[in-house]
This record gives C-alpha cells, sequence and structure tokens, in this order.
C-alpha cells in the first residue's frame, strides 16, 4: 500500500510542479486545475494516515504526515491567493515544493524501513 501512496504522492507533485511552473512563466493555470491538485493531495494525505493507523510504529511515516499537514496549509494559502485572482507569492510557492519533496523523502524512508 506504501508503495502506491508514494506513486499517488508522485503525480500530485509532479502536476505541482507543472503548476509552479506555469505560475512562473506567467499564466495562470484554472481554478478548476489548482482544485484538483489540492483535492488529490488531501486524498493522498488521507490515505497515509489510514496507513499509519493500520501500520502504527512508523515514525518516518507519521512525520511524513506532520510535513505533508504543513504542506496542504500552505496550499490553501496559495489557493486563497489564486480564488481572489492574485498572482502566487513565489515565496509560498517554493516553499510549498520543499515541504512536499520533505514529506516525500520521509515517506520514502518510512517505505525503505519496511512500512509496507
Amino acid at each position: 500500500m506504501l508503495t502506491l501512496l508514494l506513486v499517488f504522492f508522485l503525480v500530485v507533485m509532479l502536476a505541482g510542479a507543472g503548476l509552479a511552473v506555469l505560475e512562473r512563466r506567467g499564466r495562470m493555470p484554472p481554478l478548476k486545475i489548482s482544485s484538483a491538485h489540492g483535492v488529490l493531495g488531501a486524498a493522498a494525505i488521507l490515505l497515509v494516515v489510514m496507513q499509519a493507523v493500520d501500520h502504527p510504529g512508523n515514525r518516518l511515516v507519521n512525520s511524513a504526515i506532520l510535513v505533508f499537514v504543513l504542506t496542504a496549509l500552505g496550499g490553501l494559502l496559495l489557493f486563497a491567493f489564486r480564488a481572489s485572482r492574485q498572482r502566487l507569492p513565489l515565496g509560498v510557492v517554493l516553499l510549498h515544493g520543499v515541504f512536499a519533496l520533505t514529506g516525500f523523502a520521509l515517506l520514502l524512508g518510512g517505505w525503505l524501513r519496511g512500512g509496507g
């Protein structure tokens, strides 16, 4: 299950990277696409929480959940900017991405540790 979650997070993160590239190039992606990225990210977090409940004790996975929740909070801030049709602050976009990469690295570490 954790293997599939890693793939799911990777897909969500690649989509986010694509959104960031569009934003950096001055193109505002449609709100529906940004919303889909957020909904898929939230679903991925929920699935990891369910995995952690079923297989407790993997501290790296638990840490990944915390980091992904913080990532989601940053995503909500970015969504607020997008919903009000403002340009996204590059610093917040980059921080959102760094948190996502950190959460993914922790999740990968938990998987390598034998988290299922």
